[in-house]
């Protein structure tokens, strides 16, 4: 693993502060250990290579996940799901408009989805009545683990004493799944979440990424059981914290709020 510091800005006249973004190059047999630490891969390459970024990134432990919603419907209808691949083809299938029109009616502005297609990547899409009739979207990443077993990136997790039954780690094929972007054209998000948790854990992965976890539109994240953070030391199960932090997050409005935030990491 190869680190970079894109170092954007500090301060040291009146404030001791520095603001970069840490990324990283992640060799293939590295990336079980690189998501361990915090790392998760970005969307957007760094001179031609898939590049890593670390951040108060979001995921859920599969083996405690429960789905928050008994059922997942719209305006009456069974929400469907269905993996394709990532490719120029999904252009045809009007995800670039659900995007747009999403960007437009959120008010915020994120990196195209569709400028880079790394081999990791693929798309769930959502619908009611027939998949052509798309009505959201998520960009997927998923990640091996560093043994192949049977050609699938599998790996085998040993049960523990407070490990659930009725998930069988011997089954589990791959490291993650990340959640690079969704978006839709009805505010169904906590839905399709809880549809995608659902068909990670059925696709046999041990964890679901969710992203940064920053500001207080992203506490809604700490809502499903199996919820953890990363601190940049450790994944944290406490939501409190977060949900704090994240509180926090909101209310700075510039560079003399940041530099009053206290550390996280412990000192003594």
């Amino acid at each position: 693993m190869k680190v970079i510091f894109d170092h954007i800005h500090g301060k040291q006249k009146h404030q001791d502060l520095v603001i970069c973004s840490p990324l990283a190059i992640v060799m293939e047999e590295e990336e079980n250990e690189a998501i361990e630490d915090g790392w998760l891969a970005s969307d957007n390459p760094y001179k031609g290579k898939e590049i890593f970024y670390q951040a108060r990134s979001t995921r859920i432990d599969l083996d405690k996940y429960i789905p928050r919603f008994k059922s997942h419907k719209l305006n009456g209808k069974q929400l469907k799901v269905k993996e394709i691949e990532a490719n120029e083809m999904v252009k045809l299938l009007g995800l670039p408009k659900i995007y747009h029109d999403f960007m437009k009616r959120k008010k915020i502005t994120i990196d195209n989805p569709f400028n880079h297609y790394h081999g990791r990547d693929s798309f769930l899409i959502f619908y009611t009545d027939t998949p052509d009739k798309i009505i959201a979207f998520t960009k997927l990443k998923k990640y091996h683990y560093q043994e192949d077993v049977g050609g699938f990136g599998g790996y085998t997790r040993q049960l523990g004493d407070d490990d659930d039954d009725d998930f069988n780690r011997d089954n589990i094929f791959w490291a993650g799944y990340q959640s690079v972007i969704h978006c839709n054209v009805d505010p169904i998000s906590q839905l399709t979440l809880d549809i995608e948790l659902q068909w990670a854990k059925e696709h046999k992965a041990a964890y679901f990424y969710m992203g940064s976890g920053y500001e207080a539109s992203s506490m809604y994240r700490s809502k499903w059981i199996g919820f953890e953070w990363w601190t940049g030391t450790k994944w944290s199960k406490s939501k409190k914290l977060y949900q704090q932090l994240c509180r926090s997050d909101s209310r700075v409005n510039s560079l003399t709020d940041v530099a009053k935030i206290p550390s996280l990491l412990p000192r003594t």
